[in-house]
């Protein structure tokens, strides 16, 4: 039987593939309905085959691609965020300020004549401290207002405003000697005209006292 057995596994592959003589084939199929375990080895050959994909020889390279294009849009997207929180921390820094005292402000007024014109100047001489104009400045106006404040980054400050082409604050400012001039400061308001200071302010709406 083992013989036998020997014999008809090695023509099984023959009788699998439909090659076998029919001779072969009848003494195969005689023994298998007698041998389960040449029935079994018979029916493990005829299973399909399963196909492995065939590998593209740039899969690797894209893999790779793939992962680097991934890794340089993280990369773009921290150097946007980076940049545009250093952007945002430039201006932060160049509007960082606080209002400071007319003590502080150390304030100063004087008369002068420049191109025919007679002035009154305003000038603080406080570390750091730059006058703002109050909605902007014009001769025409009657009221001029002007808040006295200290600067944190200074330099900063004035390059953004020439960068942005915004007015640039100063340490002093001249109106004409018929201008109202207030000055707010962080303790109190201040008011000048004709270069002195005045306890009582007279506007449209009424006379109001230096509070």
């Amino acid at each position: 039987m083992k013989l036998d057995c020997d014999v008809i596994r090695d023509l099984l592959p023959l009788y699998a593939e439909k090659l076998a003589s029919p001779a072969s084939s009848a003494l195969v199929e005689q023994h298998l309905a007698e041998c389960e375990a040449c029935r079994a080895q018979l029916e493990q050959m005829e299973k399909p085959v399963p196909v492995q994909p065939e590998l593209q020889p740039d899969a690797p390279l894209r893999s790779i691609r793939k992962t680097l294009q991934k890794k340089s849009i993280r990369i773009a997207a921290a150097a946007v965020l980076t940049v545009l929180c250093a952007f945002g921390l430039v201006f932060w820094m160049g509007g960082a300020k606080t209002p400071v005292t007319a003590e502080q402000a150390q304030i100063w007024t004087y008369n002068k004549k420049e191109d025919g014109a007679n002035l009154c100047v305003l000038e603080v001489q406080g570390k750091n401290v730059r006058l703002e104009t109050e909605g902007g400045f014009s001769w025409g106006k009657e009221y001029i207002t002007v808040r006295a404040m200290r600067y944190t980054f200074p330099g900063l400050h004035a390059a953004l405003t020439k960068l942005t082409g915004s007015e640039i604050v100063s340490t002093e400012i001249a109106v004409s000697r018929t201008q109202l001039l207030t000055v707010q400061c962080a303790d109190e308001t201040r008011y000048y005209r004709d270069g002195q200071q005045e306890d009582v302010v007279t506007q449209e709406q009424g006379v109001f006292e230096k509070g």
